[in-house]
């Protein structure tokens, strides 16, 4: 009887035991693949980082003040193409009338005109209608910076009064 007793219990012991197999794979068990996809996000951001949109002195006739105003606009645009901002500006509009057209040269007293020079220095004058900054390719860190200085000059017989125009930036991708 001991010996059937002893035989139970390995029986038993055996049973308990977790079966540890190797079971079938399909396909190759060495490999396995994972794929990220990421899109990003266009991002295009315009300001002024110098001056305030809003310049006024007071001049006399046949004046011409070629340090007017600076300001500092910065473009920053991850677009594969690049970006270019463009410049549009108008006349000085007079109260009562008159009036200070925009030119593309130095301005010079005696002569009503005003101009936006690139740069606070150097010779390149800005067009009507034509590129401040040009970018070509994404530029996504530090951006791309242009001042700008603005000069006005007054003729001799131009009437008293306010004048105001614009000069509007703007930017779009290539």
């Amino acid at each position: 009887m001991k010996k059937s007793l002893i035989m139970g219990a390995a029986s038993l012991v055996l049973a308990a035991t977790p079966v540890f197999g190797v079971f079938a794979a399909t396909g190759d068990p060495a490999a396995v693949t994972d794929t990220l996809k990421v899109t990003v996000d266009e991002i295009c951001t315009f300001e002024r980082t110098t001056g305030n949109g809003s310049y006024t002195k007071s001049m006399g006739a046949n004046a011409v003040d070629i340090d007017f105003a600076d300001t500092v606009l910065k473009a920053v645009c991850n677009a594969d193409d690049g970006y270019k901002v463009v410049g549009v500006y108008t006349a000085l509009a007079g109260t009562p009338g008159g009036s200070i057209p925009f030119g593309t040269t130095k301005p010079a007293a005696g002569t009503s005109s005003w101009a936006a020079l690139k740069g606070t220095t150097g010779s390149t004058y800005l067009t009507n209608n034509g590129n401040v900054i040009t970018k070509s390719g994404a530029d996504t860190s530090a951006g791309t910076s242009q001042a700008i200085r603005y000069q006005v000059a007054t003729a001799d017989n131009i009437a008293q009064g306010s004048y105001q125009g614009t000069a509007t930036y703007t930017l779009t991708q290539n």
